[in-house]
């Protein structure tokens, strides 16, 4: 899971690169070429794990499993069997359904594998107020309206996406966003005006641009 998110983390600052018009051709090609040796090895990966399931099942002796457990899978996995199975040659034969819950094994593990990948959805006016997180004008209170007042949720995921803490520090993103969002509901709970979540918000910025203007780290480290 950790290269589907470091891939989906360099993927994103691409794009933010090329909206900027900053991504050269050698940084393009150099991802690209990383995208494709990532979905390679998890395809490589998949198909193992899958043959590997599947060198197991096959231990299974039709003759070993119970006719009734039979007579259940053969109901469950197959939908032209009615309620009054015979057990004739019209049935499925038990490898067929060793190999549908070959299937099922399989669509669950990427479906766990894809869940976790899921990142934040950025709005479109986010997207673009964000463009201009690395200046010193950067705007909190536009960043505040375009997200329905979540400024604080967007700075901070763009900015552990940015340091690849994320990544780094393999945190679902689901336990991320909650954490934000229940911090958001903290600092709006007394209604201050100057301690508030757009306050955090700009706080947070300022430390970045305050590290990257210094030299203590690097514009877009993932490249």
């Amino acid at each position: 899971m950790c290269y589907f998110l470091l891939l989906f983390s360099r993927l994103r600052c691409l794009v933010k690169q090329l909206e900027r018009g900053e991504a050269s051709v050698v940084d393009l090609k150099k991802n690209l070429e990383y995208a494709a040796s990532v979905l390679e090895s998890v395809y490589i990966e998949e198909t193992r794990r899958l043959v590997d399931t599947e060198d197991e099942l096959s231990d299974i002796q039709s003759d070993s499993v119970p006719s009734e457990v039979r007579d259940w899978l053969a109901s469950t996995f197959t939908r032209q069997m009615g309620l009054m199975l015979r057990r004739t040659e019209e049935k499925p034969r038990f490898r067929s359904i060793v190999h549908a819950v070959q299937a099922g094994i399989f669509v669950e593990r990427m479906y766990r594998r894809t869940s976790n990948m899921v990142g934040l959805s950025y709005p479109p006016s986010v997207i673009t107020v964000l463009k201009h997180v690395d200046m010193w004008s950067f705007d909190v209170f536009a960043l505040n309206d375009a997200s329905g007042d979540h400024a604080l949720k967007f700075i901070f995921y763009e900015l552990l996406t940015r340091y690849d803490l994320i990544n780094r520090f393999k945190i679902p993103i689901s336990a991320l966003v909650s954490f934000v969002e229940a911090l958001e509901v903290g600092y709006s709970k007394h209604k201050n005006p100057y301690h508030n979540l757009m306050h955090a918000a700009d706080v947070t910025q300022t430390v970045h641009y305050l590290l990257l203007k210094t030299g203590m780290v690097v514009r877009d480290i993932l490249f």
